[in-house]
């Protein structure tokens, strides 16, 4: 299930010393600090939720996404995703302490034992100078699962190329998610370059690259509509590529015959981007480019979609204009 609230719908919610302007909201003048709150958004039941933000900070503003649920009548208290502000200035997140009902990750939420959710509630604290909000949205593993529209079998052939372990960049051996990000954001006409998706994208509580929210909110800074969504099959990842969209996919396996044709195994995960389908000799493939490749050149790679399929985490990064 997917729930996202922008343009004139941001201004529907409770807001605290914000205004809604132009298909966003912003800070009142001469307020250093107000607040964002929805209502209690009501879900089909879920085991698992990740929350995603649009916004337009500076070295000087920031942006904190708080999110809560509720479990079998009892409400989680609010947990923050960090403190976001553009080009690596953001305050990061680690992994959060213990809770009865759920366990927090920088990714996303997961009930506890054998409950589940069934309703949300975000708070969006601005501070600073003239930051924007412009989407907030959640995506769940509840709800129905979407049927293919429209002829997937196609490759997007003018996604960019780029190899994470070719790039040169410090930390290229755990580069993928933003150079898979860098690679849809090109896509789109971004004139970008790896070292700045990096720099934005980088977690400053684990020194990580892989934050899924934060990836979508280095994107949204730069203009760009983008969420994470959880998907209840590989039907949602089809119609993307229907409508001509690549998207980032996450995947992990512990041993690299998992997929025949991946350069390792990838015990703590793995994005790359997902540009195509197609069919060869009666068998389905799926098309990516995958940055963990050792040159540019290597990066496009055709899977056995049913062996990626058994290592995909079945999230994506959604990156549209």
């Amino acid at each position: 299930m997917d729930w996202i609230c922008e343009k004139s719908a941001l201004g529907e919610n409770a807001l605290h010393n914000l205004l809604f302007n132009n298909n966003h909201v912003e800070l009142k003048e001469k307020c250093e600090e107000g607040y964002l709150e929805t209502p209690v958004i009501e879900t089909a039941k879920f085991k698992e939720v990740t929350p995603s933000w649009n916004s337009k900070t500076n070295v000087d503003s920031s942006v904190e996404l708080l999110i809560k649920i509720r479990v079998e009548n009892e409400w989680t208290p609010y947990t923050s995703y960090g403190v976001w502000s553009t080009d690596g200035n953001n305050a990061g997140i680690e992994e959060r302490e213990k809770y009865d009902l759920m366990r927090v990750t920088c990714d996303r939420i997961f009930v506890k034992d054998d409950k589940l959710g069934d309703a949300v509630q975000i708070k969006v604290i601005l501070k600073g100078n003239k930051p924007e909000l412009r989407l907030i949205a959640f995506s769940t593993d509840g709800g129905e699962d979407e049927a293919v529209e429209g002829n997937y079998l196609r490759i997007i052939e003018n996604v960019p190329l780029i190899s994470q372990l070719a790039s040169g960049h410090k930390d290229a051996g755990v580069i993928c998610s933003p150079t898979s990000l860098t690679m849809a954001l090109k896509f789109h006409g971004k004139d970008v370059e790896l070292e700045q998706v990096a720099r934005g994208t980088l977690d400053s509580g684990n020194g990580a690259y892989g934050n899924w929210p934060q990836n979508a909110a280095m994107a949204g800074e730069l203009g760009m509509r983008a969420y994470t969504k959880r998907c209840k099959s590989i039907n949602p990842v089809k119609n993307f590529i229907a409508k001509g969209i690549p998207v980032v996919a996450s995947v992990c396996m512990q041993d690299k015959n998992q997929l025949k044709g991946a350069i390792s195994a990838f015990p703590s995960g793995h994005l790359m981007t997902v540009v195509g389908f197609e069919i060869k000799d009666g068998t389905e493939y799926i098309v990516v480019n995958d940055p963990a490749a050792d040159t540019d050149a290597e990066v496009r790679k055709s899977y056995l979609l049913d062996e990626w399929v058994s290592v995909w985490r079945h999230y994506i990064y959604a990156v549209t204009k």
